[in-house]
């Protein structure tokens, strides 16, 4: 093996040119596919496909169509103004989507209509709301059948008497009032009181338009009461600010297709210039795929903000640690390779990349950066005794051999110990990682020796300014000042510092219990962007929320049966399982088709045989007798001739297509409407409504497929409590195998073990005492940890075993390069620090103080440790 790698260490540094043309070919071929790359930001592509909530959204998905939407309002102290800019808007939008249409209805319905209408291409836009005209329309021509049975039956009775009283006749003896006769002469009898009117009740008076003006006035406030919009525009109370709602045939999850539509509306309304309807108007565009677009856009920016501030960090380190901005070249070429081709395999397995996988740039930038690091530093060390340039880079990879390799397959099992779950958060995560480590280490060999030579090369041919400087290590072999007075601190009072390290333990030990019995964050507000709620598509949800919220619109959570007569079944069971939840009842309402209904079937059958009646009784007869004014009133309230039971496929398209399926079905839509005091950012709430309302039990056994957003975020949790403990197990079980067959010594295995648990130990505990919470983004960094942070106490170990036992040799001599690798991780990690998104930002915080807590314990507890333990016979000293 180690004449093998001898030969290709050789053969790399005799054909350098060969080599670095390979590597130029093999990054530019790798960034430019990669940057093909899509990044889909929503939850649900963290869930696994095979999950009962992904299935069943999905499943909702394809027969409800996408149903995300496109918001886009306007604003501007001119409600005139407004309303133009309104109606223009829809015109335009109307002449994108006509061809479309007219191309469809060319296709007809016959049986190659399918493939016709898939010439016609794919329209976004599914529909279509501009104002409630329709709406407002519709209930003013069965606002008869909105009105109660009760009042229906009063107005009949009212209308009969009213009639009665103003023809005169058609009372009963009994019930007509009596007018006492008057007496004879009784005028003329001294003393006696006039005669007396006769007595009436209210009742029986006579009322203008045959008293129909209260019921008139009733029953046009209950059939408006689904209309909030008396202008026909969807706008506020004051008519500053008018919306549209467009509905596509996209989920809003994130994918290019929406932020085409975006892009298309917005070159719309830009060409529309809407500061020619009012100097002082402006515009914005809010709801489902603006908002994901916004925090897209966050997570790229974000994303190479990390990653650009990561890479200029390191490579600042570097120059400083080595005293030369050659030796950048040498790290960063690897690192380049292995991202390149990390996001290509993703590319190629996925076509794209979740929000956990869009931070790995950075991430494996800092972490295999690691491994081009020990070999340059054991280079430089080696050309500092005096070695020739060929022998040098022969031994320094012959020497750091075993400690790359152990780092690369530690820092492999830390990325593919998540690929053993089914959370798509973690999975993705570790797949990527893993092959884009295992690239750096696997690229390094050919491409650091056919480097070296390059730059030694070109220096040669430069003046000596351009040149680096010589090469000096101090006299016993260590790198600077401070890790020398580290290997000697050590060296002199080892049990100072293990009992400090106890100390740290004890503390973490203390608020671990607590932590491990509620480690997750519930609070989703926690999780997302903060730009995005104070700026742009969030800056006009806020104003869209003034124009749309709780008016003709369906608040709830959407959610599907599997025929219309099984939603009441469904209703009645939600109740049910709602009442029976011990924390309290969370659901408001279960809003059905029926509900825009006036009333079943038979309820409306008869209202029209009251309603028959009042028509029969205002006949021409009746209504000749009245002024016009009266007339005209009373003739408004006469029910129409063709008035008939209104079904959910006679509502009006505004109203029926949110209880609509994609292909028409209508009634099987119902949406879930929970409690006000419920805030659905909370995590705890989220399982209890996803308990309540998820995959129904019907009594006769039936399981309906259910699912909302609450479905989701309910899935992520559980699904993170199930594959968290997993991923970690299997890393820490997978790193023990690795040091016990490393090391091949009982003390070097548990030193090195001992120093990884204390540095997690210390990790942990630090983010308790900090209370920092685990969410599905930053439980990455605990298997990450034990692989990468592994490879610090190895190093050291590995290197006193070359020395023959000598620690303090050891130290001097490795930690320095150790120092680095930690610092170029800890940046990697602490770029995450500057994203907006606030599940990263948690991310980089614990993988940080679990970075800085293994190398401290690597550079301090590791070595006291063995300066107890004593080498029990000497070693092979190689170093």
């Amino acid at each position: 093996m180690k004449k093998r790698i001898a030969s290709l260490v050789d053969w790399s540094g005799d054909h350098p040119i060969f080599v670095l043309i390979a590597t130029l070919i093999v990054i530019a071929s790798s960034w430019t596919y990669a940057a093909q790359l899509e990044l889909r930001s929503d939850f649900l592509e963290l869930l696994p496909r095979d999950s009962p909530g992904f299935q069943a959204f999905e499943h909702q998905l394809g027969r409800v169509g996408g149903g995300a939407s496109v918001l886009v309002i306007v604003q501007s102290p001119e409600r005139a103004a407004n309303e133009k800019f309104i109606d223009d808007l829809t015109a335009k939008l109307n002449e994108r989507i006509e061809p479309h249409q007219k191309c469809v209805a060319a296709c007809g319905k016959g049986p190659d209509s399918g493939a016709c209408i898939t010439k016609c291409g794919p329209e976004l836009i599914a529909y279509m709301e501009t104002g409630t005209k329709d709406v407002r329309k519709f209930f003013q021509d069965h606002k008869w059948l909105y009105a109660d049975k009760s009042d229906l039956i009063d107005a009949d009775n009212t209308l009969d008497h009213q009639i009665a009283l103003k023809s005169g006749f058609g009372l009963d003896d009994d019930d007509a009032p009596k007018a006492p006769a008057p007496a004879p002469n009784a005028s003329a009898i001294p003393g006696a009181p006039p005669p007396t009117a006769p007595t009436t009740s209210p009742d029986d008076e006579k009322k203008p338009a045959l008293g129909m003006d209260q019921f008139r006035d009733r029953w046009k406030e209950k059939a408006n009461k689904s209309d909030d919009f008396p202008t026909g525009y969807f706008a506020t109370a004051d008519g500053t600010m008018l919306g549209i709602r467009i509905v596509t045939t996209t989920s809003g999850l994130g994918d290019s297709s929406g932020d085409s539509l975006v892009d298309q509306i917005s070159k719309i309304v830009t060409d529309l210039h809407p500061e020619k309807y009012q100097p002082a108007m402006t515009w914005g565009l809010a709801g489902d795929i603006p908002n994901a677009m916004e925090e897209k856009k966050s997570l790229v920016g974000d994303a190479a903000m990390a990653t650009g501030i990561a890479f200029v960090l390191i490579l600042g380190g570097i120059v400083i640690y080595f005293r030369s901005p050659w030796s950048l070249i040498v790290l960063a070429v690897p690192a380049i390779v292995g991202i390149g081709c990390a996001y290509s395999f993703a590319m190629v397995t996925f076509g794209y990349v979740n929000t956990s996988g869009a931070f790995l740039g950075a991430i494996i930038l800092g972490n295999g950066i690691n491994y081009p690091i020990v070999l340059l530093s054991r280079y430089r060390e080696f050309r500092a005794r005096g070695q020739e340039p060929r022998e040098a880079r022969r031994d320094a990879v012959l020497n750091a051999f075993r400690a790359e390799l152990v780092g690369a397959m530690v820092g492999g099992i830390a990325y593919g110990s998540l690929i053993v779950t089914r959370f798509r958060g973690f999975s993705q995560f570790g797949l990527i990682g893993f092959v884009g480590m295992l690239l750096v280490w696997a690229s390094m060999i050919p491409t650091v020796p056919a480097l070296l030579v390059t730059i030694e090369w070109v220096q040669s041919k430069l003046p000596r300014y351009l040149r680096d400087p010589p090469i000096r290590f101090d006299p016993d072999g260590s790198r600077g000042p401070i890790i020398r007075r580290i290997a000697i601190a050590t060296e002199r009072v080892p049990r100072l510092f293990l009992a400090l390290a106890a100390i740290g333990c004890v503390i973490s030990l203390v608020k671990l219990p607590k932590f491990l019995h509620d480690p997750w964050e519930y609070n989703f507000d926690n999780l997302g962007s903060r730009g995005s709620k104070h700026g742009g598509a969030g800056e006009w949800s806020n104003k869209a929320e003034k124009v749309f919220g709780g008016k003709m619109n369906i608040a709830g959570a959407l959610m599907l049966a599997d025929d219309p007569p099984e939603v009441e079944l469904i209703k009645k069971q939600i109740f049910a399982n709602d009442a029976a939840d011990p924390q309290g009842q969370l659901v408001a309402q279960v809003a059905t088709v029926d509900d825009l209904l006036p009333g079943t079937a038979d309820e409306q059958k008869e209202k029209l045989q009251i309603l028959d009646r009042i028509r029969d009784k205002l006949t021409d007869n009746v209504l000749s007798s009245m002024s016009d004014d009266e007339r005209k009133r009373v003739e408004e309230m006469r029910p129409p001739d063709d008035l008939a039971p209104v079904e959910a496929k006679d509502l009006p398209a505004l109203l029926r297509r949110r209880f609509e399926e994609a292909n028409g079905t209508v009634g099987t839509v119902f949406y879930v409407k929970y409690k006000n005091d419920v805030s659905l950012s909370d995590g705890h709430n989220l399982l209890r409504i996803a308990k309540t309302t998820d995959n129904v039990h019907l009594p006769d056994g039936r399981i309906v497929q259910t699912a909302s957003r609450s479905t989701i975020f309910a899935e992520m949790l559980r699904s993170m409590e199930r594959d968290g403990p997993l991923a970690t197990v299997v890393s820490f079980s997978a790193v023990l195998i690795v040091v016990i067959l490393a090391t091949r010594s009982v003390r070097g295995a548990v030193a090195v073990i001992s120093a990884l648990v204390m540095g997690v130990l210390w990790a942990v505990g630090g983010g308790a005492l900090f209370g920092l919470k685990l969410n599905f983004l930053n439980f990455i960094a605990l298997p990450i940890t034990f692989g990468i942070g592994c490879e610090y106490p190895f190093n050291v170990f590995d290197r006193s075993r070359l020395l023959g036992g000598d620690m303090t040799s050891a130290l001097k001599r490795t930690g320095g390069a150790v120092a680095l690798c930690s610092f170029t991780t800890t940046i990697g990690y602490s770029s995450l620090l500057f994203a907006d998104n606030q599940a990263l930002q948690s991310f980089g915080r614990l993988a940080m103080s679990g970075e800085l807590a293994c190398v401290s314990t690597a550079l301090l507890v590791l070595p006291s440790l063995l300066h107890i333990w004593k080498q029990p016979k000497p070693a092979e000293n190689t170093a």
